[in-house]
């Protein structure tokens, strides 16, 4: 991983970073980057060090606008799937990854992007949990930043596998085909792939390690804590079919976070303060990411000429059964126009476009949006379908109805079972996380085809309208750089 020497050896304390990172740390070390000794001298200088990796999570692959960090693969897993329609080809940002071109090429934007966004959190990550038991604090303080740290390396190496493994199959065990590499220490040998099983279970001894150093607090929500953690601990349970740990965690996780009331629904998923986000980005004012922000690209108001002239819409098959009672219904438009829809000046008004994702003023002179990247709402989804899978029909329609009956007042309790109950949540699945990066991922854990046919989607843009589950292209491809910089790789079947 020679390639990467600079992402396993650097500390990124720049303190545009989340929270403050101010005082007397910042004052006498350099903003980019520090060696090791420095910001984890105390454990108020490894907080600010704990800040600048939340703040790499933004990273900008080779300055391109449109892959700004971990927002961008949000947007991006949503354009793989199906559920995210580009109404014409006039502005092409995300069409080589609609297309399931660029992961497919190891010197493509999408085989390397992941790869170094995910690996610089891990570098960072790793050179946190080998410094911080010496700095000087307060044990509560070096489990803080530890635990921090360990759910940072989890939560980059879940997504490591996801990508470049193939999907979890725990009819399976041991899944010895080849996932990531496993990089625990600060280092830069090239190190082997381990298997997709290896993987998951560094990732969750990585996430039940920090549950267990930290508690609820935090110093923001762009950070995680004990909560956060169990989010994720769910997701992971979900995609290794585990479907009572799945229960568990995401009924643990969801505690002190309601569930967004009917009006909130409609301000525009842009404020962090939202009593549902459990976890995301904080925008601040002074750290704009201009024309590389989530909402730059998924909005319907920032006046960039993506959303201009290629604003997202949205499934029409998915859209016309959503009831017009329930809330989710107002985040797209079917039929726009200026009196029932709002777009950017000149901005185009194409059939089921989105409103789900707004900004402040008409139309937004601000990228400021924070960006959702966990919500209570996800974790009763996560209850509902981990117990339908597991035969608990009446648990699961509860889950859901305690959901969907805050987004739906007319929302009645489902009595179906089986898979009939099983897709009844997946629908709501769909429509309450459409944008927040969850479709393709969805379709790959459960071992679905793509199926693009008779739903919006131009032949001209989409091209790819079927891949069959279990197909090579589910898996992006290892990059060029890595294969040529560490022998002991080897690259994903072509």
């Amino acid at each position: 991983m020679l390639k990467y020497k600079f992402l396993l050896l650097t500390v990124l304390c720049s303190c545009f970073a989340l929270n403050s990172c101010k005082e007397d740390f910042l004052e006498t070390a350099p903003t980019g980057s520090v060696d090791a000794a420095s910001a984890y001298t105390t454990t108020k200088s490894a907080a600010a060090a704990i800040n600048g990796i939340y703040r790499a999570m933004i990273f900008r692959y080779q300055g391109s606008q449109g892959h700004s960090g971990y927002p961008a693969l949000m947007i991006i897993n949503d354009v793989m799937g199906e559920d995210l329609v580009f109404p014409n080809a006039s502005n092409n940002w995300h069409f080589n990854e609609q297309r399931w071109l660029s992961h497919r090429s190891d010197v493509g934007t999408m085989s390397i992007f992941p790869y170094e966004l995910f690996y610089r959190l891990i570098g960072n990550a790793n050179v946190a949990i080998a410094s911080i038991d010496n700095a000087a604090g307060t044990p509560a303080e070096r489990n803080q930043v530890k635990g921090e740290a360990l759910a940072i390396r989890g939560f980059a190496y879940f997504n490591l596998v996801q990508y470049y493994g193939k999907r979890y199959d725990a009819t399976a065990k041991p899944n010895s085909t080849l996932g990531v590499p496993l990089v625990l220490t600060p280092t830069t040998e090239g190190l082997p792939r381990n298997t997709v099983e290896e993987v998951y279970t560094q990732v969750n001894k990585d996430l039940e390690d920090a549950a267990a150093l930290l508690t609820t607090a935090r110093a923001a929500k762009s950070h995680f804590n004990k909560n956060v953690v169990r989010g994720m601990q769910a997701r992971v349970a979900l995609v290794q079919q585990d479907w009572a740990k799945a229960v568990t965690f995401a009924t643990e996780a969801r505690q002190g976070f309601a569930l967004m009331s009917v009006a909130q629904y409609q301000e525009g998923f842009a404020d962090i303060a939202n009593p549902e986000w459990m976890w995301g980005f904080d925008h601040l004012e002074d750290q704009s990411e201009f024309f590389g922000g989530y909402h730059s690209y998924i909005s319907s108001n920032y006046n960039s000429s993506v959303n201009r002239q290629t604003p997202k819409t949205i499934n029409k098959l998915l859209y016309d059964v959503i009831p017009a009672t329930d809330v989710r219904s107002k985040m797209w438009v079917k039929a726009p126009t200026a009196s029932n829809s709002i777009v950017p000046p000149g901005g185009v008004r194409a059939p089921y476009i989105v409103q789900k994702f707004r900004l402040p003023g008409t139309p937004s002179t601000s990228t400021m949006g924070d960006v959702p990247y966990m919500r209570s709402g996800e974790m009763f989804l996560i209850e509902a379908e981990a117990k339908a899978r597991s035969g608990d029909n009446a648990g699961a329609a509860k889950a859901l109805f305690d959901l969907v009956k805050q987004r739906d007042p007319s929302y009645v309790q489902s009595t179906k079972t089986g898979a009939d109950l099983i897709d009844e949540i997946m629908f709501h699945r769909r429509i309450e996380l459409w944008g927040e990066g969850h479709r393709w991922l969805d379709l790959k854990r459960l071992n679905q085809p793509l199926n693009r046919n008779g739903i919006g989607h131009i032949a001209a843009v989409a091209i790819l309208y079927d891949v069959p589950a279990g197909d090579p292209r589910w898996q992006f491809l290892i990059p060029r750089r890595e294969l040529d910089s560490n022998k002991a790789a080897v690259q994903n079947p072509l």
